[in-house]
């Protein structure tokens, strides 16, 4: 066994288990169980026990915030994986190819904690059986079941992809891995080594299809939650669709980067992972943070100078009133200071450091969910009507409920790391 780690490193975490991992499951299951307390008591309680309100009088506040703000971090996040393995793959960057399936985990799991957010925010988890019982009739008047559509058929397909694109690695390891090749089993029926040309076939074309839904997803289901709401101040414009597209492959490079180097630093794999693509993907990390700031800077300027009173209000807020204190720290040090470095080492490669830019991407990862807030909450706060002027503070409901989130995702790609190979290994036999 320990010959095989050592002559073939990317199967170091089917064999090899260190106190680590023990810990690091410890720590999380911890954090779902505690999940599991605070989201029991949302059940019995109802949307009451968090901060969430409806405006009116005398509540005033937010029926939207930490759970819709997650949720749309989420599908962000999600398209890094397909994004990174569907570009190889259409492009024939072969260099990407060490990465893909690590970037393809990557978008299956935070698309189920992005559907899981929304089940969370309707209070009540049976209403998603009205969705499907009037889905016809509402398939055409609700962009949030399109929402819906969307997002479940990208995962359909997204793990079709990657189920198609392991069957051969699986194939190669069920003899060698005989308690792991119990689990391959089911998973192989019908295999045969002829039906490579044809996986790679199918394949491109399930590429080609996911980077276009990628692109409705986010550049425009999501966006028409907000931007098709002409009643809600700061949401309806057309500049939606491109704004949110540029945000979510913002996080989702800065995803792919920080995953990435977390499991060649874990499990050695610098000889498979090399420091060139953690310095072109800090390029084109930069260059979108370029792109989002360039949007953030839109947004500004419309409400400041085309829009309605009600418009300049909210940005009076963001720039210089109760939300200042959150916009420009988020500004300076999740955009400004790390897209300035990501350009340098781009036209500089002496300054490239690989744990600058894993910083930088962590940054930038943080500082979206925070935009994700200020995206939602400042526009409920500050409506047309003659509501008075919102508030909303999370309740530790929600916070645990976002921690439980974020320890459930970390745990099924713990796992799937433990069962299935992260990269290609039959050329490696």
């Amino acid at each position: 066994m320990k010959r095989v780690v050592i002559e073939e490193p990317v199967l170091r975490p089917l064999v090899q288990t260190g106190r680590g991992f023990y810990v690091a499951v410890a720590v999380l299951a911890a954090v779902v169980l505690w999940f599991g307390v605070a989201y029991l008591t949302q059940l019995r309680g109802g949307l009451a026990v968090t901060g969430l309100r409806d405006l009116g009088v005398p509540l005033s506040g937010a029926p939207w915030g930490l759970y819709i703000a997650t949720f749309v971090w989420y599908v962000g996040l999600a398209h890094g994986g397909i994004a990174v393995s569907a570009a190889a793959r259409l492009l024939k960057l072969e260099r990407y190819h060490s990465i893909a399936r690590i970037a393809e985990v990557l978008t299956i799991i935070t698309l189920m904690m992005a559907g899981a957010n929304i089940v969370i925010d309707l209070g009540r988890p049976d209403r998603v059986i009205n969705m499907l019982l009037f889905y016809s009739g509402r398939v055409w008047q609700s962009p949030l079941v399109w929402d819906f559509t969307v997002i479940l058929v990208y995962l359909t397909l997204c793990v079709t992809y990657l189920y198609l694109t392991m069957r051969e690695d699986l194939a190669s390891l069920r003899g060698r891995f005989p308690r792991l090749g119990r689990l391959y089993a089911p998973l192989l029926v019908g295999y045969s080594p002829k039906e490579k040309p044809k996986v790679d076939q199918i394949a491109w074309w399930l590429a080609l299809t996911i980077i276009f839904l990628m692109v409705l997803l986010s550049g425009g289901v999501i966006p028409w939650l907000f931007g098709l709401m002409g009643s809600r101040v700061g949401w309806y414009g057309a500049v939606q669709g491109p704004y949110f597209l540029t945000g979510a492959l913002t996080s989702a490079a800065a995803g792919v980067i920080i995953v990435a180097a977390a499991l060649r630093k874990t499990y050695g794999w610098q000889q498979e992972i090399k420091p060139e693509i953690f310095r072109h993907l800090g390029i084109a990390l930069g260059i979108l943070i370029g792109f989002y700031l360039w949007f953030i800077l839109h947004e500004q300027m419309t409400m400041r100078y085309a829009g309605p009173e009600e418009e300049l209000r909210i940005s009076n807020a963001l720039l210089a009133g109760r939300f200042a204190p959150v916009f420009w720290p988020m500004l300076i040090f999740g955009f400004l200071l790390p897209g300035a470095y990501l350009f340098i080492q781009g036209i500089r490669p002496k300054a490239f450091n690989i744990g600058l830019v894993v910083i930088c991407s962590g940054l930038v990862v943080a500082a979206l969910w925070v935009k994700r807030l200020l995206i939602i909450l400042p526009s409920l706060f500050y409506p047309r009507l003659g509501y008075p002027e919102g508030s909303y503070s999370p309740t530790w409901v929600e916070w645990s409920v976002l921690a439980g989130t974020l320890a459930v995702a970390c745990l099924m790609y713990m796992a799937f790391v433990k069962l299935f190979p992260m990269m290609e290994v039959k050329k490696k036999q």
